[in-house]
């Protein structure tokens, strides 16, 4: 009787092993994660590194929380950045050249950037940052795409 259950025992440990180590297959409603290539460009400096963040919805926008971000060294002017596993839909990015390298997007006590930025479809509103509608793209399923944000405003 030992021996029945510790043979039931061994044979439900090794397929329970043999299912955790067993890859498993990707949905097939799952839509394929998409991609960008992102050039940035408009950089008057190659010190210090350039910031891009993508924001997957309005609110995410509104709260400047990033879907993903990514740091790019700058090379004769031009920085560039990839960002995978995107979601698709909606999106946009914002980008900004950390030209003293300290990690944040300086202002003036007025709230006037010290650092030259960008947004995705490249407006270039007056007086303010652009908002969702002026910087939304729509990324298909599995869609590779390449980008360019020209940065704009101040020195550096």
């Amino acid at each position: 009787m030992q021996d029945r259950s510790f043979k039931a025992a061994a044979l439900a440990s090794a397929a329970l092993f043999s299912l955790a180590f067993t890859p498993m297959a990707e949905s097939q409603d799952a839509p394929a994660a998409a991609q960008l290539e992102i050039m940035i460009d408009g950089l008057r400096t190659d010190r210090g590194r350039v910031w891009v963040g993508l924001y997957a919805s309005q609110s995410d926008w509104d709260a400047q929380t990033e879907t993903a971000q990514g740091w790019a060294l700058i090379e004769d002017g031009v920085a560039r950045v990839r960002l995978a596993g995107l979601p698709s839909g909606d999106v946009a990015l914002q980008a900004f050249h950390d030209a003293n390298g300290n990690n944040d997007f300086d202002t003036n006590f007025l709230g006037i950037p010290q650092e030259r930025y960008g947004f995705s479809n490249n407006p270039r509103p007056k007086f303010r940052g652009a908002n969702w509608e002026e910087a939304v793209i729509e990324l298909a399923p599995g869609e590779v795409r390449d980008l360019t944000i020209s940065l704009q405003g101040a020195r550096g």
